[in-house]
Order: structure tokens, then C-alpha cells, then sequence
């Protein structure tokens, strides 16, 4: 309770009263807006009432203390149910079952009644199949797409090998044209010294044979084992030992015996006839001759033997890729020299026969023609070089259009997988499309409610019967509105949310608790008045309240709780400030808040427990006691009501 200390005087007459309060205003102090003409008003009162009542104002000395200030909107309004609709079926056909009668109690979603439903059902298992096929189109098409690609890229990656081959052997094919070419050039010299060695002396040319064919076996064996040239029976006593690097076991067995053949033949022919150079008897000429032959077959078959050898040969530290092309080189050229030993030798021995002479210079002649054929070859372009070029050529642009054609496959998967799942997705939404049409052969609660009223049953036909529209009627009898109309000064006071104290003049000496549920901003316009319907929700409760019922409304629109404040009357208004007395006199500046008529909250200036000054109107009766109650007067009771807050400034 406010502690107070009351001096009071007598207001003899109404004249008197005004004047002492016009002069306290006069004097630059002014009670905080609703003072003034309420004291006025309560000065009229003893003008114009009974001769019997006298009014007294009382000085006051209050305490400052904390309490709670309510702001509120009051208003009437009438009760309605929140939900209540007519159901009808959206779909013609045959009504097929009716599961709720008149006051049954439904929940939200319970089916009520359904059509037949065997044509929407197919409908739906029709989209279904669809969608399945659908799905498994993509699910083929995504997993066929990495194959269709790698099968693409395998195709780039063949042809680019390809490419990689032909490059690496466009050096050696080249250079095989060009050696091909300068053997077919000594190929004709050796012609030609053969057709010149055929008119020399028989023994000087097997003399020169045998020694060609020492060289060649001598050129053989130094090329295989990397050494230096070793004559005779050096040669013959050494290790038969490979220098380089090769994969052909076989054929290493094989030229190591062919080896030991040729230079077996050789020392057997040289003990036999240890001095050629000088014999003439053309007897012992052939016999040389038959051997030298038989020797120069095995050079030749050693020579052959060396030259695939050598092409057996893997590169190594020792021997590079070049080195090895060198030794391919010189065994070529061994192998063709081998070869000319043993035309010249048989040269020698048809010459020895007599029967020689045109078969020296028919073998010049074909190497001069091999000749012509190669030059010409080269000069056309007509090489297996030149052809390798060409290979490459058209490799080259077979990797371009395999390149982009794989760019295309990659493009055409994406965009079939794309335009499938595009198809699926439309066979998707035709599916829920159905099934969504389905609803329509269907009745089910909106919300929980009651069933009122049901005009169909089982076996209606709602085509048949289209000229007349069947219902279902359901309401919700727990959930009520009471719909207010407020003007537009407190309607933008009131939010959705807010509580609202209700009562009923049906149900009197009761109050119900509800929420602002909406704000209908569409202005309502009435003898020049503005209005808007707001909405309060009713919290379920288990008294009778009906539809049409009227209420009083009191909106909350804010609330402060245990905020320090100060009587109205207590406040002072000067150059728009607002002042309090303290119990000494003194006056001090306040900042103030809300208010709810009758207190006003101190933001500060004022702590709680201060004491200051306020003013108490009250109306008494002649005959009265002074220890009895005063009844508040009308300006009091006006200050009491806490309708509409305002803030002070």
C-alpha cells in the first residue's frame, strides 16, 4: 500500500475552487494533461449537484513505488464458430460407401464418404507402369553411358598409338630407303668389279675370293663381339662371345655354329691348298674353286645367320639405339658382300667351264635395274618412307575425327540421360497428377469437428442427380471467434498474438482467456467512421457459449511488471517537461513511460522509496463522519477506469 499524509481544507463555494485553481496554473505549473479537466470537471460537479454535497481537495505525500502497469483496449463483439463448412464431392459418379452419420464426432482427415474409384485406380497403375519404365530406361541409358564412352576413348587412344608407332619408325624406315639405296649403289660396283674380276686370272681371283672371304668372316666376328679384326687361327682359338645385349637365344646357337662352320671350311681349304696364287692346271683350279664355293656358301649362311642375329639386338649402355642401326647397317652389307663372294666364285667357275662370261654381266645389269627402280621410287615418292607418311597423314586425321566424335558421344549421352530423366520426371508429376485426382473421389474432414448434415448414400449417382447439390455440413463447436471492431487509433495498437480478457453477458461474474488471431486490414466505413475487424481466438472451455453470443473484449496491447511509478496527479507539465514534488517542495525532472490512467511509469528521476507531493479530489456529504469512506468522485472515478493508455512525453 502507498503511504500518505493528507492536509486538507474546505472549498466553500465553486467560485472559490476555480479561482484558487486558475491561479495555480497561472503560476507556469500545470498538472500533467488529464489533471486539469478532470478537476475542472469535478469542480462543475459541485456547481450544478446537490446543495447537500461539498468537495475537498487533499494535499498527499506518496511514496514511490513498484507495480504493474496494464494497457488494454476494450470492445465488444459476437461470438462465431471458427470453423464450419459444406462438403461436396468436386467429382461426378457413384457414391460407393458413407462412413459418418449426422453427429459423428470426426478428427482431421477422417474419411467420410468415397466414390466408386476403379477408373482413377486404373488411371494410377496406368502412371505407375510408366514411371517404371521410365526409371528403367534411365537406369540403361546411365549405365550404358560409361561404356559408349570408354568404347569412344578406346578408339582416340588405338588410333593415337598407332600414330606414336608410326612416328618412332618413320626414322628407320627412312633410313632404310636411303641404305636400301646405297646398297643397291655398291650392290653395282660389286658388279662391276666382279665382271672385271672375271677376265683376270683364275688364281688370283680365288685367291681374292678366299681373301674376301677371310674379311668378311673376320668383319663378322669383330662385329658380334665388339673386338678388334683376328686373323686365322687367332680367330679360330678365341671364345665365341656376344658383345650386345639380345633376345634370341636360338639364334645366337645357330650364327655361333654357322661361325665355327664357315671358319672350319676356311682353315680345311687353306691347309689343302696352301699356295693358290700360283697354280694354273685348271684341274686343281676347280677343286680349289669347289671349295672356295662350298666355303663362300657358309660365309654366306654365317652372314645371313649374323644379320638376323643382329636384328634380335636390344639397346643397352653399351650400345645405344644408333650403335645398334650400325650394326644392322654392317651385317647388311656383310650379308650382301657374302652374296657376291659366292656369285663370284661361281662366276669364276663357269668362267673356268667357259660358260660364265654373260652371267657376271647379267647380275650387272639386274643390280643396275634394282638401282633405277629404288632412284626412281624416291624421286616419286613412292617409298615405304613416303607411304609411312601418308600412314600418318590419315592416322592424323582419323584421331581428329575419332577426337571429335567422342566429344559428341559424351554430348549425345548427357543429353539422352538429361532428356530421359525429363521424361521421367514428367511421368512423375502425371503419376501424382492421379493420384492427386484421386482426392477428388474422396470426402475427408478438414478439421475435427462434428457431422450435421449428410444429403447422399450409398448407390447415389451425382451425375444423375446434377441439377441438385448434395452436402456434408461439418462445424467445430470448440473452437470460437469473437469478432471486435476497433477504430484506427487502436487498432494499430493490437498485434496478432496478444491476450484478450473475455466476458459474456450470459455468463456473468465469469472471464475467459483468448488471442488476437487476425487483423482484417480492410477499413469498414460507417457515418464517417473507420473501423477494422480484429479477430480474438477463444481458448477451449467447457462453458456454454454459442454462436451469436456477445462479448466485452479487453486487448492487452502492453503490459510492464514491477516498473517504479508515480500517481498522474502527481505530475507536473512545464516547457514540456514533466517534474514531480518532492515532500520538501522541491521539484525535480522525471522521464516518464506508459500509463494507465491513474499511475504513470518513472524511467527515471525518482528512485523507489522517494516521497513526493500529490493531490486527492474527493466529494463529501453533509452529515457525514469524517473517519467514514469517501466515495470517489467523478473525475476520480474517470481516472480509475484504465481505458486507452497514453504516454506521457
Amino acid at each position: 500500500m502507498t503511504t500518505t499524509e493528507s492536509k486538507a481544507f474546505r472549498i466553500p463555494d465553486p467560485a472559490t475552487l476555480i479561482s484558487m485553481l486558475w491561479k495555480y496554473l497561472h503560476t507556469g505549473s500545470a498538472l500533467l494533461g488529464l489533471l486539469t479537466p478532470l478537476l475542472i470537471f469535478g469542480g462543475y460537479s459541485v456547481v450544478t449537484g446537490n446543495g447537500d454535497e461539498s468537495q475537498t481537495i487533499s494535499g498527499e505525500i506518496v511514496t514511490v513505488e513498484r507495480r504493474d502497469i496494464t494497457l488494454s483496449i476494450k470492445a465488444l463483439g459476437t461470438v462465431t464458430l471458427a470453423n464450419e463448412q459444406q462438403l461436396r464431392f468436386n467429382q461426378l459418379g457413384k457414391v460407393a460407401n458413407v462412413y459418418m452419420q449426422e453427429g459423428d464426432q470426426v478428427k482431421r482427415d477422417d474419411l467420410i464418404a468415397e466414390l466408386d474409384k476403379i477408373d482413377p485406380l486404373a488411371d494410377i497403375r496406368q502412371a505407375q507402369l510408366n514411371v517404371e519404365a521410365a526409371r528403367l530406361q534411365l537406369e540403361n541409358q546411365e549405365a550404358s553411358r560409361a561404356q559408349q564412352i570408354l568404347s569412344a576413348q578406346n578408339s582416340v587412344r588405338s588410333t593415337e598409338r598407332q600414330l606414336t608407332d608410326s612416328y618412332g619408325s618413320l626414322p628407320a624406315t627412312r633410313q632404310q630407303v636411303e641404305s636400301a639405296i646405297e646398297q643397291a649403289k655398291r650392290t653395282v660396283a660389286e658388279k662391276e668389279a666382279a665382271a672385271k674380276k672375271a677376265e683376270r686370272d683364275m688364281s688370283v681371283s680365288i685367291e681374292s675370293s678366299l681373301a674376301s672371304a677371310d674379311d668378311l668372316l673376320d668383319d663378322l666376328y669383330g662385329l658380334l663381339n665388339g673386338e678388334s679384326r683376328i686373323r686365322g687361327n687367332t680367330r679360330y682359338n678365341r671364345e665365341f662371345v656376344i658383345d650386345f645385349l639380345y633376345n634370341d637365344f636360338n639364334l645366337k646357337n645357330q650364327t655361333e655354329f654357322a661361325f665355327y662352320d664357315a671358319t672350319n671350311a676356311y682353315e680345311d681349304l687353306r691347309s689343302a691348298y696352301p699356295d693358290i696364287i700360283h697354280m694354273t692346271e685348271t684341274k686343281e683350279l676347280s677343286k680349289v674353286l669347289s671349295s672356295a664355293i662350298t666355303l663362300a656358301d657358309e660365309v654366306k649362311k654365317f652372314a645371313d645367320l649374323t644379320y638376323q642375329f643382329v636384328l634380335t639386338a636390344v639397346p643397352s649402355a653399351g650400345y645405344t639405339d644408333a650403335d645398334i642401326n650400325t650394326l644392322k647397317t654392317s651385317a647388311n652389307t656383310a650379308r650382301s658382300s657374302a652374296i657376291t663372294l659366292v656369285d663370284t666364285l661361281r662366276d669364276q667357275q663357269a668362267l673356268l667351264s667357259g660358260q660364265g662370261t654373260s652371267t657376271a654381266q647379267k647380275d650387272l645389269q639386274s643390280a643396275k635395274e634394282s638401282l633405277a627402280t629404288l632412284e626412281l621410287q624416291l624421286k616419286n615418292g613412292t617409298t615405304s618412307a613416303d607411304d609411312m607418311e601418308r600412314t600418318i597423314e590419315s592416322l592424323n586425321d582419323s584421331l581428329r575425327n575419332q577426337q571429335a566424335q567422342l566429344e559428341q558421344t559424351k554430348t549425345n549421352v548427357e543429353v539422352n540421360i538429361n532428356q530421359q530423366k525429363n521424361t521421367l520426371a514428367q511421368r512423375v508429376v502425371a503419376l501424382q497428377k492421379t493420384q492427386r485426382a484421386l482426392e477428388n473421389y474422396e470426402l475427408r474432414a478438414p478439421f475435427d469437428g462434428v457431422i450435421r448434415r449428410v444429403d447422399f448414400q450409398v448407390g447415389d449417382n451425382l451425375l444423375a442427380d446434377a441439377g441438385e447439390t448434395k452436402y456434408v455440413v461439418i462445424d467445430n463447436p470448440d473452437r470460437l471467434i469473437i469478432t471486435v471492431q476497433l477504430d484506427q487509433v487502436d487498432v494499430v495498437n493490437v498485434k496478432e498474438g496478444q491476450r484478450a480478457t473475455i466476458a459474456f453477458d450470459a455468463l456473468p461474474n465469469q472471464t475467459f482467456e483468448g488471442t488476437v488471431d487476425f487483423i482484417d486490414t480492410t477499413p469498414i466505413a460507417q457515418s464517417g467512421v473507420v473501423s477494422y475487424e480484429v479477430k480474438i481466438s477463444l481458448e477451449q472451455t467447457d462453458a456454454t457459449i454459442l454462436s451469436g453470443m456477445t462479448a466485452t473484449v479487453e486487448i492487452i496491447t502492453e503490459q510492464r511488471t514491477a516498473v517504479l511509478a508515480a500517481p498522474n496527479l502527481a505530475l507536473l507539465k512545464q516547457n514540456e517537461m514533466t517534474f514531480v514534488r518532492l515532500e520538501n517542495g522541491q521539484s525535480t525532472p522525471v522521464e516518464t513511460g506508459v500509463t494507465d490512467g491513474r499511475y504513470t511509469e518513472v524511467i527515471s528521476g525518482l528512485n523507489e522509496g522517494d516521497r513526493i507531493q500529490s493531490i486527492n479530489v474527493s466529494i463529501t456529504t453533509e452529515g457525514q463522519q469524517n473517519n467514514q469512506n469517501q466515495q470517489p468522485s467523478s473525475a476520480q472515478m474517470m481516472m480509475r477506469t484504465g481505458g486507452g493508455g497514453f504516454r506521457p512525453r
